[in-house]
């Protein structure tokens, strides 16, 4: 029998899923990684967490599946987009990766708009992508540049560890803003704005290819076969298509992860700044995306701060009791700026409408009915600058599995929403790499044979012009 390994590197954990030829997932593990927050509005990781990350859930998988880890015959990677990784002449990181949330190239941003980039790039630049953020390390830290032999991305990085590889794919050119669109090359002139050249990139590769084999270095390291192939992989928005079903050129989709993020597929290249486009993993397709930077990372945060003997569970549980609106509590989740469709660095959070009366469930679902306006107002933002409105909606990330949010969501949005069984971008990055290996012609076979259909919500249409109401509140108040 043989047996695929997907690695996914988020925000807040590593994840990984060891899949059967059959599509169906046999087990998985995460573990965490923590962020740093230098400063206001900065998000940093440190590279050599990611890795610690990855041996943990790798011993975890080897301990809990000896005979299926032993046979893994496929290995692939995932990972989230916009984290650069600075290496010096002998490979060794230079900084602290900064990550997509971070919002401290705010001014950069606005500089390259006026530099009207766009037509190269079909992406407005905002603080999120990589290239405002390299130029301004070479504002605040031309050290740090001029030692700069080298650039990787976050998943290529840590797939480089067990290959020894160095090379990229078109999501992550993309995503770092300095390659022409159309093309897929890097573009000379982008790089120059932060003082790089095409020889400081990595080669690009189709996301199917061959990165490399597991090292005997890395074998003793991490447990894994040495020779075992590993496939270069994509960014984490490109690759979890493969979670939806059936996966078409129309799909669309809502993830509930670290970040919340509603992608469209279209077969236009046409863009709707400042909403993304990026390649899909379907051939002549591509997707609009736009994205909160704290979904389940600001429901965590109000848990902690507010409700810390309470689990997810039991904070859900809380949520439910309280009435629709909240008894009046308004949770805004701007924990660290926040991206579409404000594209606000300074925008902060805040929970409003407290008073004596308040309970903890109140704040509970303040807290999950904050998030979905913030969703919401994305949704009907990208609709509009689109130009059409999906009929249904696939529920990505580990906030999927939340029923009671999936149906709050599909009142809020008055839309459709469906979820397969497996909705984490490992499961997805598994399928990519047994086609990469030639277990399924392509990756529209790959997503129909992992796809489960696992549940459905409609919208209550005697909700939705409840919540129609109330948003239209949260974004007055918001704005006043």
């Amino acid at each position: 029998m043989s047996y695929f390994l997907g690695i996914d590197l988020g925000a807040s954990s590593l994840k990984a899923s060891l899949v059967d030829a059959q599509a169906r997932q046999l087990a998985s593990a995460s573990a965490p990684i923590a962020s740093d927050y230098p400063q206001a509005g900065q998000v940093e990781q440190n590279p050599a967490d990611w890795l610690s990350a990855l041996c943990e859930v790798l011993e975890n998988l080897k301990q809990t599946q000896k005979n299926i880890f032993l046979q893994i015959k496929a290995i692939g990677f995932s990972g989230g987009a916009h984290i650069a990784v600075l290496q010096g002449a002998d490979g060794a990181v230079l900084r602290p990766a900064i990550m997509w949330s971070d919002q401290r190239a705010h001014a950069e941003a606005a500089f390259l708009q006026a530099q009207n980039i766009e037509a190269i790039t079909r992406n407005r630049p905002n603080p999120t992508w990589s290239l405002p953020q390299l130029i301004w390390l070479q504002k605040h830290q031309p050290e740090i540049m001029q030692k700069c032999h080298r650039i990787s991305f976050a998943k290529d990085w840590l797939r480089g560890l067990l290959t020894g590889d160095w090379q990229t794919d078109a999501s992550e050119a993309v995503g770092a803003l300095l390659a022409d669109y159309h093309s897929t090359t890097w573009h000379e002139d982008l790089l120059a704005y932060a003082g790089l050249s095409a020889q400081h990139m990595p080669p690009l590769a189709d996301m199917l290819s061959v990165a490399g084999q597991v090292s005997e270095t890395a074998a003793q390291l991490t447990g894994l076969k040495a020779g075992t192939p590993v496939y270069q992989g994509a960014i984490d928005t490109s690759v979890e298509w493969l979670c939806c079903g059936p996966l078409t050129a129309g799909t669309a989709s809502l993830k509930l992860a670290s970040a919340g993020v509603l992608a469209f597929g279209d077969t236009a290249t046409k863009p709707h700044p400042p909403v993304s486009l990026y390649p899909h993993v379907l051939p002549n397709t591509h997707y609009h995306a736009a994205g909160m930077n704290n979904c389940m990372g600001a429901l965590h945060w109000v848990r902690q701060l507010y409700l810390s003997d309470m689990n997810l569970q039991d904070m859900q549980a809380a949520a439910r009791s309280a009435p629709i609106g909240s008894n009046g509590v308004v949770f805004y989740p701007y924990l660290n700026g926040e991206r579409a469709p404000l594209w606000d660095a300074s925008r902060t959070a805040s929970l409003c409408g407290l008073s004596r009366g308040t309970t903890r469930a109140d704040i509970a679902r303040a807290a999950y009915e904050g998030i979905g306006h913030a969703l919401t107002e994305i949704f009907h933002d990208m609709t509009a600058k689109i130009g059409s409105k999906p009929s249904r909606l696939h529920l990505l990330g580990g906030g999927a599995q939340d029923a009671f949010w999936g149906q709050m969501l599909a009142d809020m949005m008055d839309v459709e929403i469906a979820r397969g069984q497996q909705t984490d971008c490992s499961f997805a990055t598994a399928l990519l790499a047994m086609t990469a290996d030639g277990a399924f012609a392509d990756l529209a076979q790959a997503a129909a044979a992992g796809y489960q259909p696992a549940a459905y919500f409609a919208p209550d249409k005697s909700k939705t012009g409840v919540y129609a109401d109330l948003h239209n509140l949260f974004i007055a108040q918001r704005d006043q």
